[in-house]
């Protein structure tokens, strides 16, 4: 999942209007059916971690989780409830809001209270192991467990050698084009040139000098925001260039390597979509990426980079006659390198802190039961992290499904970082830098990396 620091996942998930609506002001919410409190979002959860509770003597599990809204709360409901009869346990079930996720979870264990199991985003996992707050799952990740899911979504869970959580949900994006507009401006929206982000530009160009239309050809997130950064990396990484030196588990010997050549080359194209070619909205640099996405979703934008709920809320908006025109879904862009659509991975975690871990384990069991997995999935709306359930044609043969599906193939995740908030903050405020033109690309990524190694050598 962000997104402040909420991830890529989450916080625009289509439910997520309603859920901030019925949050208390405290930020958490307790799912009614389930036993305990529920807890709070600074608190202590309701009490020790899995300790006895509850009538008889009856062992308590504790399950938080983040951004649980209308669409998902009944599945939480019957499915923690199923849990209690088949193991006479007692479920506490606390779900933040994103604001509040992180201080959440490092007050717990900072406090000595943390749950026994937790969803949250994957790169957390480098912070939370620094504090020996998590349990390794390798006994559990191995044999047939591990085999449910494709090797890259086990390895977003991975870090220093370790399985340290095991997949929950997952997310990456496609490239969304308004077919109204492209027939407009005199371009096919059945069969549209979008291959390449040259064919894009060319494509934004002849929107912009079309007489039928007034709408901005493409969606740019500059805003200074966390998502900014999840945005341009689709360039970034497909010009060749890179974040750190090394992406694998050994994290100490990550190095940033953010000014090459290429990465130039990409910054530089990302800026000139709005500062040499004029195809963007009017203001990038106060547009955060949930701004471009709903431009788009209102039909008032040509082109945006966006995850699979985009589709889901047009669909849903058209059902309560709110929007009216069509949509076409394509794989992002390949540039000068590669292809690459930026995957996010959210985890389900043991804590350290746990007196129950057996529960725990079989807790996590249940929840992979394969058509647990289906209905999580289709109600949440968000891609499979099983083999069985991604195969399904629910989602290969859906039109808002399958080209994410497809995407899965060149997904790549940010690296694991502690710092990468930081990291992030960092690379952002360079491409503001070059947006708002008050630094050439080349000095802006100089200056990051400068910043950036600074930043890792502590």
């Amino acid at each position: 999942m962000q997104p402040s620091d909420m991830p890529d996942s989450d916080q625009d998930s289509i439910d997520r209007r309603q859920l901030l609506q019925a949050l208390s002001a405290g930020g958490a919410i307790a799912i009614a059916g389930c036993s305990g409190d529920g807890g709070s979002d600074g608190g202590d959860g309701g009490g020790g971690n899995g300790s006895s509770g509850g009538g008889g003597g009856q062992q308590t599990i504790q399950f938080l989780t983040m951004g649980v809204g209308d669409n998902i709360k009944n599945f939480f409901q019957e499915n923690n409830t199923k849990f209690e009869e088949e193991h006479d346990v007692n479920v506490e079930f606390t779900s933040v809001t994103w604001d509040n996720a992180k201080t959440t979870v490092n007050n717990r264990v900072d406090g000595n209270k943390a749950p026994d199991v937790a969803r949250w985003p994957a790169r957390w996992i480098p912070q939370l192991v620094g504090k020996d707050a998590l349990v390794s799952l390798d006994d559990l990740m191995q044999g047939e467990f591990l085999d449910k899911f494709p090797e890259g979504v086990a390895n977003g869970t991975r870090y220093q050698d370790h399985y340290y959580g095991v997949p929950w949900a997952a997310s990456n994006k496609c490239l969304y084009y308004n077919k109204d507009i492209f027939e407009q401006a005199g371009l096919d929206p059945e069969n549209p040139s979008l291959n390449s982000w040259q064919e894009m530009l060319a494509a934004a160009k002849q929107i912009k000098n079309s007489d039928n239309v007034s709408k901005p050809a493409l969606g740019l997130a500059g805003a200074d925001a966390i998502e900014t950064g999840s945005q341009y990396y689709h360039y970034h990484w497909s010009y060749g260039a890179d974040l750190v030196s090394d992406q694998g588990d050994n994290a100490t010997s990550m190095k940033p390597v953010v000014n090459t050549p290429e990465a130039v080359d990409a910054l530089s194209f990302y800026t000139d979509l709005a500062n040499e070619h004029q195809v963007t909205q009017s203001s990038p640099l106060s547009s955060t990426r949930q701004d471009i996405r709903q431009l788009f979703e209102a039909g008032e934008l040509g082109m945006v980079i966006g995850h699979v709920y985009t589709g889901l809320n047009i669909e849903s908006a058209k059902e309560n006659g709110e929007a009216d025109f069509d949509y076409g879904i394509v794989q992002v862009p390949k540039g000068p390198a590669a292809r690459y659509s930026l995957y996010t991975i959210d985890t389900l975690a043991v804590f350290s802190q746990s007196e129950v871990q057996d529960l725990a384990y079989d807790f996590i069991d249940f929840y992979y039961d394969e058509e647990r997995r289906f209905q999580y999935s289709k109600q949440k709306g968000f891609l499979p992290v099983t083999k069985d359930v991604l195969e399904r044609d629910y989602f290969t043969e859906s039109k808002n499904w399958a080209p994410f599906v497809k995407a899965s193939e060149y997904a790549r995740a940010r690296p694991k970082l502690k710092q990468f908030n930081q990291f992030n903050s960092r690379m952002v405020q360079a491409i503001q830098e070059a947006l708002a033109e008050q630094k050439q690309p080349k000095q802006a990524l100089d200056d990051a990396q400068s910043d950036l190694k600074e930043l890792m050598s502590n």
